[in-house]
């Protein structure tokens, strides 16, 4: 139920107390729930059948799954058996298998599938037509194949073909679903149908494979080809070496006994030789360069390994280092001229000598160590020259020259040949790269529309939808239906509810006259209780509550039946009670308890009539009632005057009870005028009705008196639904099957 919490008026405030909001009251939300339970369970209803039929629109879809194991880790037959199924590919990771899904996935494939299938005739992948569609799917098929005719295009019936297949791949891309996991493809398509689902995987697979497999097989054609040209070829030229070289030996007077193996092995090794003493010679030049510079230089010869290998200068070296170190010291504290730091000297110079001479003669033994690698040298270029003394050098070059040519060809030609060998062999065993582990299933059931998930969302949203559609109206309904929301909206108790009851047709004349007769052959009814209860706590509310003026927002509200009602209660307790009937614009209560052609207020304000001459009683509830009179273009003028201040006067001392029955407050002024007159004020609000906003305005006009407002009475409440609106009823105030009514 609608927790709508207006602002209490500025004038209430102190009433309230500085209450807080009020917080939600789940109950009122429950309760909310299940008055309006016919509408939420209605849309509910229609929702669900709705998404039924909807659903029942969509065209059922199976889905097939097919799973092609791409590459086996696990084989252990032949490794070179086992390659990947693309050309090229030596192994097999994220990206190669990202690869074969692109290719899986491509239009070639798809155009191969439809051909195969046949699919430019199958009506399942025929253009979408919606008029044709919706035509068959309501069962007028002749309209459909209007449709379709109609639009048809005209063109080359090869033109059309091909398009109609370009369209149909674009259309098996769209349902085609592939995904990698390890090494094994899924290859997931769907159909209306379940067979061709089937159908269409399997053909996929079968055709992915196909096609790798040519080109795998055109691949390793167009290698194998290539790789036969250069076998070929460097034959050729292996064989046209070969040749030259014996030609040349034959041009050239080289024979075997003079050319043979041996002589040739040694020649090498002397060539061989000789290289390796011409780097030793250049070798020992640059270290004996490198020494004498450096003892020309008085270097450090530490960094020469020479030098530092001799026993005698690492000695020398040690001893001069302490002598220098002794004469320093001396000199610091001797002075340069002193005899021990002179002859210090004397003895550091002849190590000095020493040192040089030792230097000598490590270079000595560098320089012969250099001429001997020299004479070594010499010696190798003496021998190799008499080895080829008697050769034709220019003949020998050429002719080693074409030998190493022949070597390097043919080295090539074995390589080439063995990979033309590998790759003819791999063509012939290209089956093994990858094959189908689980054939296409049969989808036994649709995959799509998921219908009963659809049914339960279309079920849960019009649910929702309900709630939502039942709330909106909770908080757009115009009146008030519980004490707690007046309370909680305007900061004004509820001191009475009037329920609402069929008239007794036993009884003649008006309804209201009935509902009195009612209230008082029937003091224990639903009615009378409700009355009383008012009346009661009306006076409990306050000391002072003789004169008490009913009134209400807006017209037909039952203020006037309510006033009635009040005045005939008080009564029957024995109190002398008078109605005044201040509405001098509608006079409901004089049209009920007199005949309005009689004098009556109007008259008596305006000196045309006494007291004796209005006041009458009512012989069914003994009330004292003052009729409004003729009718008066200026009413409200009338009730300010001096003559009605002097009315209520005499008449609080003459009656124990007097009820002012008034104009609604919203249209005229007349209540308002009124009020200063009064001890209490009672508003009037006619249940489930009332527009909230008219409530507040009528409580705002009556700011001034806002004192003498005593609460709210309920009129023409319904007991069999209040409880729904978390009345619970009480004593008095429970359902009477005979009085109440469905309203």
């Amino acid at each position: 139920m609608q927790q709508e919490i207006f602002a209490a008026p500025l004038e209430y405030a102190e009433d309230m107390g500085g209450a807080q909001a009020p917080s939600i009251d789940l109950f009122a939300i429950v309760a909310a729930a299940v008055r309006r339970w016919k509408l939420i369970t209605a849309i509910t209803l229609f929702a669900t059948i709705a998404t039924y039929g909807v659903v029942k629109l969509v065209p059922s879809r199976y889905k097939s799954t097919v799973e092609i194991l791409v590459y086996d880790p696990q084989q252990q037959i032949n490794a070179e058996v086992q390659k990947p199924i693309s050309p090229f590919v030596d192994a097999v990771g994220n990206d190669a298998m990202t690869t074969e899904i692109d290719v899986l996935k491509s239009k070639s494939v798809a155009l191969r599938v439809a051909r195969e299938l046949g699919l430019d005739g199958d009506p399942e992948f025929e253009p979408h037509n919606l008029p044709a569609e919706l035509a068959e799917r309501l069962g007028f098929s002749g309209l459909g194949r209007v449709f379709r005719d109609s639009g048809q295009n005209i063109g080359g019936a090869e033109d059309e073909t091909a398009e109609r297949l370009d369209q149909i791949a674009d259309a098996l891309l769209e349902n085609l679903q592939v995904w990698q996991e390890a090494y094994v493809l899924f290859v997931s398509t769907t159909s209306h149908s379940p067979i061709m689902a089937q159908r269409l995987a399997s053909t996929f697979a079968k055709d992915y494979l196909t096609s790798q497999q040519e080109a795998r097989h055109d691949a390793l054609q167009r290698v194998a080809s290539w790789l036969k040209g250069r076998v070929d070829n460097l034959q050729s030229r292996v064989l046209e070496t070969e040749a030259s070289i014996e030609k040349l030996k034959s041009e050239s007077d080289v024979h075997d006994p003079e050319f043979n193996n041996y002589k040739v092995q040694q020649i090498s090794e002397f060539n061989a030789q000789l290289m390796k003493a011409r780097s030793e010679v250049e070798e020992k030049r640059a270290r004996l360069e490198q020494v004498r510079s450096v003892i020309d230089a008085n270097g450090d010869i530490e960094s020469i390994s020479e030098l530092t290998a001799s026993t005698t200068l690492t000695e020398l070296r040690q001893k001069q280092a302490e002598l220098n170190s002794r004469a320093t010291d001396l000199q610091n504290k001797l002075g340069p001229r002193h005899l021990q730091v002179i002859a210090i000297r004397a003895e550091l110079a002849a190590i000095n000598q020493q040192i040089n001479a030792e230097a000598e003669h490590v270079l000595g033994n560098m320089k012969n160590s250099y001429d001997i690698a020299v004479r070594q040298e010499q010696s190798l270029e003496a021998n190799l020259q008499n080895l080829t003394v008697h050769i034709n050098s220019e003949a020998y070059v050429k002719l080693q020259q074409l030998q190493r040519v022949a070597d390097a060809d043919r080295g090539l030609y074995n390589g080439y040949l063995s990979q033309y060998n590998d790759i003819s062999e791999r063509r012939t065993l290209q089956d093994a790269s990858a094959r189908i582990i689980s054939p296409a299933t049969l989808p036994r059931s649709p995959s799509s529309p998921r219908r009963k998930l659809f049914y339960v969302l279309g079920g849960a949203f019009g649910l929702g939808g309900g709630f939502l559609f039942a709330f909106l109206l909770e908080y757009l309904r115009p009146g008030v239906r519980t004490g707690a929301e007046i309370e909680q909206s305007y900061g004004r108790p509820v001191v009475g509810i009037i329920p609402f009851v069929r008239d007794d047709r036993r009884v003649r004349g008006p309804s209201d006259a009935r509902r009195l007769h009612r209230m008082v052959v029937e003091p224990l009814s639903s009615l009378g209780e409700a009355v009383r209860a008012m009346r009661i706590s009306l006076e409990l509310s306050s000391t002072n509550s003789k004169v008490v003026l009913v009134t209400s927002a807006l017209p037909a509200e039952g203020k006037s039946t309510a006033a009635m009602l009040l005045a005939a209660s008080s009564a029957s307790s024995g109190k002398k009670t008078i109605l005044i009937d201040c509405d001098l614009h509608h006079q409901a209560t004089s049209q009920v308890l007199q005949d309005t052609r009689r004098p009556g207020l109007s008259d008596l304000l305006r000196g045309t009539a006494e007291l004796e001459d209005v006041l009458i009683k009512d012989p069914v509830t003994s009330t004292y009632v003052i009729p409004t009179g003729s009718r008066v273009p200026n009413a409200a003028d009338l009730l300010m005057s001096p003559r009605m201040r002097n009315l209520i006067a005499a008449l609080r001392e003459e009656f124990d009870y007097i009820v002012i029955d008034t104009a609604p407050l919203l249209p005229v002024v007349d209540a308002l005028v009124l009020t200063s007159l009064t001890d209490r004020v009672l508003m009037i609000v006619e249940w489930n009705q009332t527009p909230r906003a008219s409530i507040t305005e009528a409580l705002k006009l009556l700011r001034p008196e806002a004192h003498r407002i005593a609460g709210i009475v309920l009129n023409k409440v319904d007991l069999n639904q209040m409880p729904r609106y978390s009345y619970r009823g009480g004593y008095g105030y429970g359902f009477d099957d005979k009085h109440s009514s469905d309203g």
